[in-house]
């Protein structure tokens, strides 16, 4: 990101101790901007909103990024909560960008990952497009609107058709 924009401020979460160690190599902090890693699990946000108070600047719109994160996050752990609790935090004109595993555009495969990952203990969360949209209620959705990932782009031309399991949206809170 700073490479784009060599002042952003980045605070990056993750709850996965090995993704850490890559953090600490690949997050590096350019001299006018600041990079920053916390170990915590996004079923405890307001951990993540204070770390986050530490760093970022939140009088200011900022972007919440929750790439193909919120399918491990089953409904009986309040996902929809999670994420309204994180965004409640932020100011008007900050971004919600969003990823999330289909459980609609390719029924049978979603159906077979679920149950290999259930067999580790992992429990998972696709969900449809209805669902999916609800982590966007009260939120303006900036075009092209909830797609599939291989759907979103903002300027032409646009990618060749591209089959794709994940919707993803980015929306503005007003």
């Amino acid at each position: 990101m700073q490479d784009v924009v060599p002042t952003a401020k980045v605070v990056y979460t993750d709850n996965d101790p090995i993704v850490l160690r890559h953090a600490e190599t690949l997050l590096i902090s350019g001299p006018e901007g600041t990079t920053d890693y916390v170990q915590a699990d996004v079923r405890r946000p307001g951990e993540i909103i204070e770390h986050a108070r530490g760093v970022l600047d939140f009088d200011r719109p900022i972007a919440l990024s929750l790439i193909a994160l919120l399918h491990f996050v089953p409904d009986d752990q309040d996902p929809f909560g999670i994420v309204g609790e994180l965004f409640a935090a932020l100011p008007s004109g900050s971004h919600l960008v969003l990823s999330h595993a289909a459980s609609d555009l390719h029924a049978e495969p979603a159906q077979q990952v679920t149950a290999e990952y259930a067999r580790a203990g992992i429990r998972l969360g696709f969900r449809t497009r209805e669902e999916v949209a609800r982590f966007f209620d009260g939120l303006d959705l900036v075009e092209p609107g909830l797609v599939t990932a291989a759907e979103w782009f903002r300027t032409p031309p646009a990618p060749s058709p591209e089959d794709s399991g994940v919707h993803a949206g980015v929306a503005r809170l007003r």
